[in-house]
């Protein structure tokens, strides 16, 4: 995913659309900040003697491997969507448009 991302941040830098690239980096930050934090509170009950339930945790984290990639994947769209502005035979991802 960081190769992928490294890639959007060319692309909209060239499109003069950072903005869209840090908003997207920081929401992806935020969801990692929330796993490191369910984390630790996931450590702390283990050690007080909570049973932790193991495929609850792997379904936490799946879905929020699921939700960082459908935001970078929405980016893409995004991207292709202002590389093709204006060209009227290309197929809008987005019929709203994206400015």
């Amino acid at each position: 995913m960081n190769e992928r991302m490294a890639k959007l941040e060319l692309r909209l830098i060239h499109q003069q659309h950072k903005d869209l690239f840090l908003q997207t980096s920081h929401t992806i930050k935020a969801i990692n900040d929330l796993a490191e934090q369910h984390r630790i509170l996931t450590a702390l009950h283990a050690i007080n003697g909570y049973k932790i339930v193991g495929s609850e945790e792997v379904l936490f984290y799946d879905t929020l491997a699921q939700v960082k990639e459908q935001i970078v994947q929405t980016l893409e769209k995004t991207v292709c969507d202002l590389e093709h502005k204006g060209d009227k035979h290309y197929e809008k991802n987005f019929t709203d448009g994206v400015e």
